[in-house]
This record gives C-alpha cells, structure tokens and sequence, in this order.
C-alpha cells in the first residue's frame, strides 16, 4: 500500500503488487491489492475497483478505503504522471490525456468491466474515461467533484478548499501536504488551469453506467447544489451527502464510503 496500514487495520490475507508501465510515452503506478478469500467470491458477485486520485495528492489517500473494498474483489490504486513521485511529461496533460492513459492501462491489465472511483479531479478523469469509451465499466463513483461551474477560478476554489480544511484532521492535511509536495508547484500550476476548464457537467450526460455523487457536508468545493446539478446530468445518477464530512470525506470517512461503493456496485 502507498503508506503502511496497521495490522489491526489490515485483513487476513491481505496481497499488494506494485507495477510501473509507461503507456504512450506517459508513466503510471499502480498499487493493486486483494484478498485471498475474494477468490472464493462466486463471478456474478465480484467487482473489481479502479481508483483515481484528485489534483496535487496520491493514491495514499485511499490506503483505508482499498482495505475495505478489497472484500469484493481487486483494487487499483493509481498514482498518475507527475504525482507521488511518478516521472512527468515534458509537456502538459489535459484531463483528456489522463483519462486517455487510463483507459489504455485498463486494456493493459486486461481488466474486465471494473467500477470506478475518482476523488476531486479524478471524478473529472472518470467522467472522461467513461463517457469517451463506453462499455468499459460498470459503475462509477464520484467524490466531491469540481469544478462547480458558477465558480471557475483559482482565488475562488483555493478559498473554499481552504473553507473545507477547517473541517479536517491534522493527519489528513499533513497526507495532502506530502502529496503537494512530491507533486511540486511546477507541475501544480500547470495541471491546475486544466483541471479549472474541464466541463464534467457536458460529459456525464454521455456516461453509460450508474453513477453516485458523493460529497461531505462540509464540502465547500462541491457544494449541494453542483453535486445535485451532476447527479441530475447522469442518465443513472444520484447523490449522497455524508454527515460531517469535508472535501477529504474519502480518507477521513473511508468507512462510509467504502460501504457507499458496495451498496452501488451490489445493485
């Protein structure tokens, strides 16, 4: 796992690999864990789980949350080009270059239909991924997405993720402070107008499969209304608020969410 889970966290039988690919001349790591007894998970139950971390972070933020979901079958944590380490491209990505190394790995791995989760910018790497190759998943899952559309700029998100931190823990501002570092305000700055103009609201409507939007009660970042306003745009969408919860609801309210994502995938 990207950080070490304790052992009173961490299920029997619990496997990690750990496997670098460079696809069209971009790098990704993956982290994919299991449990021994998902094996014996009849075909027809299991879900294998694909998870897309958010702008400046990693996948660390889904250490807690990967335990509990590898109850149903495989997870991949991914950390993408310029985060956690991974090498950047000498250029600049789009959202559209993110999803589109995704959905390449996917075939990559040969994986078969899995359900995907994305946090923040990954929930705008999801939507691309799934509207631009339909049939490649089953469900999708997104958390606290932005960019909510009547607030499209840097002063703007930068006081309301501010606004949403208040309502966080010490332990989950120093994962994002490790993560902004390794990410660096190079490629920050440079990924950060993108995420700002990416139109999720234009491309859910074309996202084939179930979609839950989910959002802490103090996400300022994803307020009710654009997170309501998305769910509507998805042919099969809903929205679920998570009570005292904030933009971080994926790390420091894994266990809701874990439950959240096995509730969506079991219908």
């Amino acid at each position: 796992m990207p950080q070490t889970v304790r052992g009173s966290q961490a299920p029997s039988g619990l496997n990690v690999r750990i496997d670098r690919v460079r696809l069209g001349g971009l790098a990704l790591r993956t982290w994919t864990t299991w449990i021994d007894a998902t094996h014996d998970v009849p075909l027809e139950d299991r879900h294998d789980i694909v998870l897309v971390h958010g702008l400046g972070v990693s996948s660390q933020y889904f250490e807690r949350l990967a335990v509990v979901l590898g109850r149903v079958g495989a997870v991949h944590l991914l950390d993408l080009p310029g985060f956690a380490g991974v090498p950047r491209p000498h250029g600049h990505l789009e959202i559209t270059d993110f999803a589109e190394l995704i959905a390449r790995w996917v075939q990559h791995a040969g994986l078969e239909r899995p359900t995907f989760v994305g946090h923040s910018m990954g929930s705008q790497i999801v939507t691309e991924v799934l509207a631009s190759h339909p049939g490649i998943a089953t469900h999708a899952v997104l958390v606290g997405p932005p960019v909510n559309s009547r607030e499209r700029s840097v002063p703007l998100q930068a006081a309301r993720l501010l606004q949403s931190s208040w309502h966080e823990s010490a332990r989950t501002r120093a994962v994002a402070l490790q993560g902004y570092v390794e990410c660096g305000p190079h490629w920050f700055a440079s990924v950060l107008p993108r995420m700002l103009r990416y139109p999720i609201e234009e491309r859910l409507p074309a996202v084939d499969v179930p979609v839950v939007v989910v959002r802490g009660e103090h996400d300022h970042v994803a307020p009710r209304a654009w997170v309501a306003e998305l769910a509507d745009l998805a042919p099969q969408g809903r929205w679920v608020e998570v009570p005292g919860a904030s933009h971080a609801v994926i790390y420091e309210h894994s266990r809701q969410v874990a439950d959240l994502v096995l509730e969506h995938v079991g219908t």
